[in-house]
């Protein structure tokens, strides 16, 4: 007497989400088909699936800055104000080193045609902006370290694709100096679209005690912005980078 496979109740939902038939309960051609069809229905997940790119990636770079014990006793808590308050966010926020580029480059490192230019527009976060980080395709941006412990948990930064007809993934990373392994930190992969101007980031985990103990003090991190994908033309600008010590108070 011919038995129902086993697991048969739960295939024979994807035999009729895909549509196939079956010739008799008896026949191969009805486990072929079936095989056949599972097979295909996998494949199409697996092309369809998100890529299996997330936050909180991370890398081993060889980086610079380097950063020592000593390079964190100079280290003191920022001034801070509530920056944000027009965009409904209350917090505290201290400006990352040269994060207004009002005064060029101010110790970034800039690379693959990154530049400092005049600011066209802008949300003024930190008042009227002159100048903003200008990032081509290829190009990338290395900030200054800054002095963070475990009261640092986010940043947000403001950008604009300036093109007008193409867009561009910006690559956002956080790299902690002093670490031999996994020392880069992918923290988020963002969308500059043409025609959206100038927007806001959400918070951006800066994940301050990576590789340390909690209670271990100050560190140095840094941030590296770049611009990986996109067409000829697209350029990235980034202004106003912030960090948050929220649990100062």
């Amino acid at each position: 007497m011919w038995r129902r496979p086993a697991g048969a109740d739960s295939l024979s939902k994807l035999v009729r989400k895909t549509g196939i038939r079956t010739v008799g309960p008896q026949g191969r051609d009805w486990m072929d088909r079936l095989t056949k069809g599972v097979a295909a229905a996998l494949a199409v997940l697996a092309c369809t699936a998100s890529p299996a790119f997330a936050d909180d990636d991370y890398s081993t770079d060889a980086i610079v800055p380097s950063w020592t014990a000593a390079s964190a006793e100079s280290c003191t808590d920022p001034d801070v104000a509530p920056v944000l308050t027009a965009f409904k966010d209350n917090g505290l926020y201290a400006p990352a080193p040269g994060g207004a580029f009002e005064s060029g480059a101010a110790g970034w490192q800039l690379a693959g045609g990154a530049t400092v230019a005049p600011a066209t527009g802008g949300l003024s976060i930190l008042g009227t902006s002159a100048g903003a980080l200008n990032l081509p395709v290829g190009a990338s941006a290395i900030s200054p370290t800054f002095c963070v412990d475990e009261r640092f948990p986010f940043f947000r930064f403001t950008y604009a694709q300036q093109s007008a007809d193409v867009d561009a993934s910006l690559r956002v990373e956080v790299l902690y100096p002093g670490l031999v392994k996994d020392n880069v930190r992918r923290a988020r992969d963002l969308s500059a679209r043409r025609g959206r101007g100038w927007q806001l980031t959400d918070r951006i985990n800066l994940d301050p005690m990576h590789g340390l103990k909690r209670g271990a003090g100050w560190r140095l991190v840094a941030l590296r912005l770049s611009v990986r994908d996109g067409k000829p033309g697209a350029t990235v600008s980034v202004d106003d980078v912030i960090v948050d010590p929220r649990a100062r108070f």
